[in-house]
């Protein structure tokens, strides 16, 4: 009897502790966060080290991925941890995915109806601009004995267009990650840099600190994790009509007798409604208060930067820029009315990860704001990235066991109404060809199914749906909002007032999101 007693417990225990539990699967659930988050990088012509494509592939790297995905929460790389969700292209996991991950593995990773499983991804091209305006391509350059330093070149690339251009996306696209460690491209309408290139033998010229004239602007960069810039609709960087392009490529020491031949795909039009610049105005040598930027061998020090604004701004991305030794990097706006703004947090800096951040909705920044930024460095034994051991003395330099502290802001000069623009109107990453997990509540606009037509519409837009919808918002292709409506279960939207042409649409229900691009037509 006392057995049976203690059997019929613990099947109860156990009945309960199922109840309580949901099934996490490779095929509902774990399949749809890889494929999506995972797959672009981890496939068999990726840039990680060993492919993500099947269930066996995954199951293989479970104490890896349990360590970098649930412990550290390192993986997918996006190193910007805050402003959440801010910015244009993050991405990171969600914390509801992150524990369906850490279920999956501890329910000792089910696989599920594998008659169901979604199809693996093809990943055809890692361009982001596979049409690309301009190509600026380096010819083939082999980088010779620099007697172990770090080697500069720059190359210069005349263009004489027909009227003055605007950059409104660039993508570089190093042909050797192994020797390249950044790539700059700057326009300068004066004559400096081709001369120095005429004078010089070898293709190209030798650059280091610059590129040797002062007249240049920058137009965009690389550096390793870099990805593609793409400025917001009716924005761009202003290239003149008779300049000298100038790409930058600085080669580590290490590259000697490797072959490069980088080349950079831009987007450009002649008709913009604003320009945009990119300065580094918070950096090491104007604007640092407790420089110079030196730290000795075996000491941890941090440094702070700062530039008070006298113009009223419309920021659209930011770009932090250091190198081995660097811990941490934060920028913030002290505003004039007591309050702070975060525009980028990156506690954990990954010389490898680096970025040019877009914002999703611009920072507008009021004249009299005090712009500032901390940095941390670690030039210990316990810093598992310093290139020196024992320790040597780090100074500020371009090289790559040299450091460097600069914040990158693309900016231009406010509007009345930049309040209100929305550049990128997502609330979670893209799921790849709209596969959904089980998990509820999340931000994502695959998680609820919504019809709406008529898609193209004229007087009314209706909306199909079996929840409720509470929120309805559109946005036209500069990403201003143009129409808004809330209610309890709204059922369409009156667009007769609004213009031809392509918009986008967000709808909120149950607390997830749908957008959808729909066409306004008078015909």
């Amino acid at each position: 009897m006392t057995r049976l007693l203690i059997i019929i417990i613990n099947l109860l225990i156990f009945t309960q502790f199922s109840k309580g539990q949901n099934s996490v699967t490779w095929v509902d659930d774990i399949a749809c966060l890889v494929y999506s988050h995972c797959t672009n990088c981890h496939n068999e012509d990726g840039v990680a080290p060993f492919p993500l494509t099947t269930y066996d592939e995954v199951a293989a790297w479970k104490d890896l991925i349990y360590h970098e995905v649930v412990v550290e929460k390192k993986m997918p790389p996006w190193i910007a941890k805050s402003p959440h969700n801010a910015f244009i292209g993050d991405n990171s996991l969600s914390e509801e995915e992150i524990q369906l991950f850490s279920d999956w593995l501890d329910q000792d990773m089910p696989r599920g109806n594998m008659d169901n499983a979604p199809d693996i991804p093809v990943i055809s091209s890692e361009l982001e601009i596979s049409n690309p305006d301009l190509v600026v391509e380096i010819d083939p350059y082999t980088v010779p004995d620099t007697d172990g330093n770090d080697l500069y070149r720059c190359f210069v690339f005349p263009v004489d267009f027909d009227q003055d251009m605007f950059l409104t996306s660039i993508e570089f696209i190093p042909d050797n990650k192994n020797a390249v460690h950044h790539i700059l491209l700057y326009h300068d309408t004066g004559n400096t840099a081709i001369n120095l290139d005429n004078a010089d033998p070898e293709a190209g010229y030798s650059c280091f600190g610059g590129i040797g004239t002062n007249s240049a602007e920058l137009l965009g960069g690389w550096a390793p994790g870099g990805s593609a810039t793409i400025h917001p609709d009716g924005m761009g960087i202003k290239i003149p009509k008779n300049t000298n392009l100038v790409a930058q490529v600085h080669y580590p020491y290490y590259a000697e007798g490797q072959t490069d031949a980088s080349k950079i795909h831009i987007k450009m039009t002649s008709n913009v409604n604003r320009e945009l610049s990119v300065i580094p105005i918070l950096n090491h040598f104007t604007s640092i208060t407790n420089g110079p930027l030196v730290i000795q061998p075996n000491e941890k020090k941090t440094f702070f930067q700062q530039f008070n604004v006298p113009w009223k701004l419309t920021v659209t991305g930011v770009a932090p820029h250091a190198h081995l030794i660097c811990n941490s990097l934060k920028s913030w706006l002290d505003n004039p009315d007591g309050t702070e703004t975060l525009l980028v947090d990156i506690p954990n800096w990954d010389f490898e990860w680096q970025k040019f951040y877009s914002y999703k909705k611009p920072i507008i920044v009021e004249p009299g704001s005090v712009l500032r930024s901390e940095g941390s460095y670690d030039n210990t034994v316990n810093n598992p990235h310093n290139p020196s051991s024992p320790p040597k003395l780090v100074t500020v330099g371009e090289s790559t066991t040299n450091e460097m502290m600069v914040f990158f802001y693309t900016f231009t000069g406010y509007l009345p109404g930049d309040e209100d623009l929305v550049f990128d109107v997502s609330q979670h990453h893209e799921h790849l060809g709209n596969c959904t997990t089980s998990l509820t509540g999340v931000e994502d606009s695959n998680v609820i199914d919504i019809s709406v037509f008529p898609n193209p519409a004229n007087q009314y837009i209706q909306f199909k749906s079996e929840s409720s919808i509470e929120e309805v918002k559109m946005f036209d292709v500069t990403g201003k909002l143009v129409l808004e409506q809330k209610g309890d279960w709204i059922s369409n939207l009156d667009v007769s007032e609004l213009s031809e042409g392509t918009y986008v649409i967000q709808l909120k229900s149950m607390n997830a999101f749908i957008t959808k691009s729909i066409i306004i037509s008078k015909i």
